[in-house]
């Protein structure tokens, strides 16, 4: 394919290059080239109105266009001029070898909608090079700090010179602009924290950077100081956006949630000036404020980091071109950075090639899937090229300033038609030459089915297996790698993920549930599904736990009983001594209880085991030897009891300790916890401190076991229960006359991702999880624990999903996986009470509706479960927006003691002791213009409660509701098309206004429930 340009444009042209001869001061200089900086439709397209100073332009050198072996191999000769007088450059990257260089010259003025000449001089050996940073970058045009990190010698070097700053493990990688650092968790870059020269007071300022973010909910830079309105922090947060965190000031602004890419390189702009504050991302307006709240008044000296903030380094992923300017950048500035920066970047032309032919070769293109295929184009004396790929309707810029480009034709499911177009810019316009693609579909995808019992006892273990039936034919074409995912819906499992099979080991839930296999041989996933019933038997046998080979009590130790209403003490050990035989005094309250005898086994072995009874009972026992008849006690240990044992879990309304509350810091006799590590600290160095002690004192294991308080004070290992799980502890001693242990495993501030175990070592001490598996471990109760209180989601509820999303999006998988590892390690679980979190709690929820949602995940999280009660927050009094006062965490144990002695002690209640939940909604008549919502109990009314219902998020169309048993009924004010009900917004509510059950407690939430259409006549 080709095209001749008319004879007038490559006279003009010719015209051009004879009256623009190079400066005579660059005379010497062998070569001499001319670049365009567009900002016309085909460029930048800046408004003509724009007029932008002393920027620094980003011009990009490749082998394509530009003879490396015509320079000095480090680029030292190259020079810049505009109209014949030279302008400031840098040279960030020079790499004569791959034929790549990054270089940044100061262009006085860019106008909008114009084409300006940029002339670069080469080919002078002797020539001493002025590149110069700080000449571009300094505070005449604004800028306070520029950090290319690109520079082999010293990577995090400031140009300006405001900050010095010191690495902390990152490393070189590719950048968006020649070289960047790629940071890790625990890794960054420490600016300094006595700063003087960054901006400060309520002057304006902006912040400026690229990254590519390999997670979410963490910090790319932050500089100011911690203290209000005394900060800049840039954070990632999900589903993905950019927050900026200024301290509650009206610095505050964020980007629309899901803005931005995960797998590209961003640019993100955060420009301010108090009252007009603005987030650009990829050089668009995507956040702004003119918030009248306290300003930003940044004080100096200022400290800086980037990756994390206050030497926390939590970003995963890439960051390049920091900068700091002491101005508000205008948004013409912004687009041109970004237009200027991106990888095919727009704003600079491309170093005319000689002659006029405009070509492309070949002019189309077969090619299989899998294959590359690489496309040349010639454009004499074009300003610029782009090479684009129209897929469909979508046309994509996939390479600029390059004549040639390179393929890739993927995985495709059948012979797909694309188009390479190579559009070429002139003087006069845009030309364009249009390359058709045929890419043939010639490797077959997998075709398979699920082979798996289609009923279970959710007990024995069973495989499901995918059945490959053209494995030879994927081989043959050198596909046959598969690569597997599986996804288990409608109940709760612990499954194990093996090669080429799912296995499944135990069922926490009765009822149908599907298995579903997504299997790729490199393309596109191919899905099968099988689908399998799911009985449990109605009880499962209790799992004893193996004792140690040296087991023995601990002074204070508490015993779980089993099913069989007894708890095992055991004692074991060896004895290096000659005996007639050793024996075991157990005393209950001081009265002899039970007492054995044995010989030695061979080594000197023993090993005792008796049951105990519960109840408010003091063991005690003596171990000794009979030695020639003489009885000789060895060891006495004491304060030994007999209850029952509970897990609490979740984040800071479970710790419940958060408040500035007084309160008694009282311990009671028959309640017990074990001391550990808790909160996001250091476990491994503080059980290394504990084992040492121990070893100090002669012992081989050191003893937590204490009398709980519930808020810690000291030593700092007496275990805190918080004040409900205080509360509860003693109600149920009350109520059942037996000592209760509660170990308490909750992490204020935490999100439900954090609470997972570390798939192959949960006792991982690096983990929330592995902290408290070690602490019930080291207590001994693996065996022994009844049911797991869960209270958790506030930092779930916003838009800080840990996978990229939103919380309430894989909150219930979460929480499944979760639960397998407590089944898993604590088998004799039997019960789960989880809370429904308060709307909008901690203000982490926000008005789009996502904490409904996550309210909505933990209110339909026991269809997945057998065995799990579901608990509502609302209607506690006092409330709390946040955390309780403790009279309100007072009745969270009022409100677990009656279903734990429902489900554990066989206590029959005189009614319903739950909240109401919705079960079903429904409307009355094809008219529409009634619906039933059915309870699972009977309701109690009142009419200012229309308000909190909302029918496909809108308010307003409910007027009036009645009540009959468990139905509620609700006219509208007109007919509605409407599919989805919620009751209870987080963006608009008020604890006065409660649906409740007769039974006095608050109905669950619920949101976007389905309206089933009225049944046929």
């Amino acid at each position: 394919m080709k095209l001749t340009l008319p004879l007038t444009v490559i006279l003009l042209l010719a015209f051009q290059l004879t009256l623009r001869p190079a400066s005579a001061q660059y005379a010497p200089w062998q070569h001499h080239g001319t670049l365009v900086l567009l900002t016309t439709p085909d460029g930048a397209d800046l408004p003509e109105s724009a007029r932008v100073e002393g920027f620094p332009v980003l011009v990009r050198l490749s082998r394509e266009t530009f003879d490396f072996s015509q320079a000095r191999t480090d680029g030292a000769d190259v020079r810049f001029s505009i109209d014949g007088e030279p302008v400031a450059y840098q040279i960030e990257h020079w790499d004569s070898d791959t034929g790549e260089a990054c270089i940044w010259v100061r262009v006085p003025v860019i106008q909008g909608n114009a084409r300006q000449q940029l002339t670069m001089h080469w080919g002078k050996a002797d020539a001493a090079t002025e590149s110069n940073g700080k000449a571009v970058f300094n505070e005449s045009n604004g800028y306070a700090v520029v950090m290319h990190l690109g520079d082999a010698s010293d990577p995090v070097r400031d140009e300006v010179g405001s900050v010095s700053p010191a690495d902390k493990g990152t490393e070189s990688c590719p950048g968006v602009v020649g070289l960047a650092r790629r940071f890790d968790s625990g890794k960054g870059i420490a600016c300094g924290e006595q700063i003087e020269k960054l901006p400060g007071g309520q002057g304006p300022f902006t912040t400026e950077v690229w990254f590519k973010a390999q997670q979410v909910n963490s910090t790319v830079i932050g500089w100011g100081n911690e203290q209000g309105q005394g900060k800049a922090v840039m954070q990632v947060r999900s589903p993905p956006y950019v927050n900026m965190d200024c301290y509650f000031s009206n610095g505050n602004v964020a980007s629309s949630k899901g803005s931005l890419s995960m797998s590209d390189w961003v640019h993100v702009v955060h420009a301010y000036e108090s009252g007009n504050i603005r987030l650009y991302v990829n050089g668009k307006l995507d956040g702004n404020s003119d918030a009248k709240g306290s300003p930003l008044n940044i004080r100096n000296p200022a400290r800086m980091w980037l990756g994390g903030w206050y030497n926390r380094y939590d970003f995963a992923g890439e960051i390049d071109e920091v900068r700091l300017s002491t101005i508000q950048r205008s948004a013409d500035w912004v687009r041109l950075s970004y237009e200027n920066q991106k990888p095919n970047q727009t704003l600079v032309g491309t170093l005319r090639q000689a002659g006029s032919t405009l070509t492309v070769s070949p002019e189309s293109v077969i090619v299989e899937e899998g294959g590359r295929v690489t496309v040349t184009a010639q454009a004499g004396g074009v300003e610029k090229v782009y090479w684009l790929l129209r897929r469909g309707d979508e046309e994509t810029v996939v390479a600029s300033d390059r004549f040639s480009h390179s393929l890739d034709a993927g995985r495709v499911t059948a012979d797909t038609s694309w188009t390479l177009r190579f559009k070429a810019v002139y003087p006069d316009g845009a030309k364009t030459l249009d390359v058709p693609i045929t890419i043939r579909n010639t490797i077959p995808e997998p075709a398979f089915t699920l082979n798996a019992p289609q009923v279970w006892n959710g007990r024995d273990t069973i495989e499901v297996v995918p059945q490959i039936s053209n494995l030879d034919a994927m081989k043959s074409v050198g596909a046959g790698e598969l690569n597997y995912r599986w996804v288990v819906s409608g109940g709760a499992v612990i499954k194990e993920i093996a090669p080429e099979r799912l296995i499944l080991r135990r069922s926490q839930y009765s009822g149908p549930i599907r298995v579903t296999a997504f299997i790729n041989n490199g393309g596109a996933d191919v899905a099968a599904t099988t689908d399998i019933q799911v009985t449990e038997p109605a009880s499962d046998p209790w799992i004893q736990r193996k004792p140690d080979a040296n087991e023995k009590p601990e002074e204070g130790q508490f015993y779980a009983r089993d099913d069989q209403n007894e708890g095992t003490l055991f004692y074991n050990g060896t004895l290096d001594k000659p005996t007639d035989s050793v024996f075991l005094n157990v005393y209950a309250d001081e009265k002899p209880y039970k007492s054995e005898t044995k010989s030695l086994a061979n080594g000197g072995r023993y090993a005792f085991a008796v049951k105990l009874k519960p109840g408010l009972i003091k063991y005690r026992v003596e171990f000794g030897a009979t030695i020639g008849g003489q009885q000789q006690v060895l060891d006495r240990v004491s304060d030994l009891v007999c209850g029952d044992a509970f897990l609490i879990d979740g984040q800071s309304n479970a710790l419940a300790t958060d408040t500035r509350e007084d309160a008694p810091r009282e311990t009671n006799e028959w309640i017990r916890s074990y001391g550990g590590p808790t909160g996001r600290g250091d476990a491994n160095r503080w059980v290394e401190d504990r084992m040492k002690e121990a070893d100090q004192a002669g012992l081989a294991r050191p003893n937590l076991w204490c009398r709980p308080v519930w808020k810690r004070n000291s030593p700092e290992h007496q275990a805190e229960l918080g004040w409900w799980g205080m509360e509860l502890a003693k109600r149920l001693v009350d109520s059942q006359q037996v000592p209760v242990c509660i170990i308490q495993a909750a992490v204020g501030g935490s999100r439900i991702d954090e609470h997972q175990p570390t798939s192959d070592n949960h006792a991982d001490l690096n983990s929330m999880y592995g902290r408290m598996l070690w602490r019930v471990q080291q207590a001994r109760l693996t065996h022994g624990m009844r049911a797991v209180l869960w209270h958790q989601g506030e930092n779930d509820q916003g838009a800080a999903g840990p996978t990229g999303g939103y919380g309430w999006e894989t909150y219930q998988q979460f929480f499944i996986d979760m639960s397998a590892g407590w089944k898993s390690d604590m088998p004799n679980i039997q019960h789960y009470y989880v809370f429904q979190i308060w709307p909008n709690a901690c203000a982490m929820g926000g008005r789009d509706g996502s904490g409904d949602r996550l309210r909505e995940a933990q209110r339909t999280l026991p269809r997945l479960y057998s065995r799990m009660s579901i608990l509502s927050t609302l209607g506690i009094s006092p409330p709390g927006g946040c955390h309780y006062p403790l009279e309100g965490w007072g009745k969270f144990a009022s409100l677990i003691q009656p279903l734990i002695e429902r489900d554990l002690y066989g206590v029959k209640p005189d009614g319903p002791i739950t909240p109401p939940n919705i079960q079903r909604a429904r409307f009355t008549s094809t008219a529409r213009e009634e619906l039933i919502l059915e309870f699972d109990q009977p309701l109690a009314w009142h009419e200012s409660l229309t308000r909190e219902f909302y029918l496909d998020d809108t308010a307003g169309d409910v007027i009036s509701g009645t009540v009959s048993g468990h139905a509620l009924a609700l006219k509208l004010k007109a007919p509605t098309t409407a599919t989805k009900i919620t009751y209870l917004k987080e963006r608009d509510w008020n604890p006065d206004r409660l649906l409740v059950g007769t039974n006095g407690l608050a109905a669950l939430t619920f949101c976007d429930v389905t309206i089933e259409a009225a049944a046929a006549k």
